[in-house]
């Protein structure tokens, strides 16, 4: 069985580094229109609804992270809450009273830790649903008015116009007209 020493075989191209990238021309986006111009084909008009599409995702991504943020926040405070609560536990000592009497204690004292961590842990649920409902919201309008706008930038200019103008005239029907 022959095998093969990895010095030996030659390399196609090198990988580029990173640094390469870098090197590129920044984006012009008049070169870029001009480059790519085609009828009836505004690259502007994309180029415009594309920002406003990571602008969105940008908004969304911020409204995670602060969700995030205070998840973790209440997290620490709600672990704070459980030591403490653990220390009550272990502070429960028989002494004069009897041995049943301090099992209560410290039976009642589990159940309210229990009962605490259970209502930490949905306020916790809660917290990330509204987050990730609130950025799916701003993302779910952004893919609409995308949508929208796409259709809109795609339609001849002349079917536009007209659009506009049938909806700046007053509509003439239910209408009677009074002749003297």
């Amino acid at each position: 069985m022959a095998t093969t020493n990895r010095a030996d075989t030659p390399t196609a191209a090198s990988i580029p580094s990173f640094s390469s990238f870098a090197k590129l021309p920044a984006f012009d986006a008049a070169s870029f229109t001009q480059a790519f111009k085609l009828p009836g084909f505004d690259v502007t008009t994309v180029l415009d609804i594309q920002r406003r599409n990571v602008e969105a995702l940008i908004a969304a991504n911020q409204t995670i992270a602060q969700g995030l943020q205070t998840v973790v926040q209440r997290q620490g405070e709600i672990a704070r809450q459980s030591v403490k609560q653990f220390r009550d536990l272990l502070s429960v000592k028989p002494s004069s009273a009897s041995v049943t009497e301090a099992l209560v204690k410290r039976i009642e004292l589990t159940k309210t830790s229990y009962e605490k961590t259970v209502a930490d842990a949905r306020e916790l649920g809660d917290i990330v649903v509204k987050v990730g409902s609130e950025a799916g919201d701003i993302l779910s309008r952004r893919v609409v008015a995308s949508l929208d706008e796409v259709k809109t930038a795609a339609r001849p200019k002349a079917a536009v116009l007209d659009e506009v103008k049938a909806a700046a005239q007053p509509k003439a029907a239910g209408r009677v007209a009074i002749v003297a």
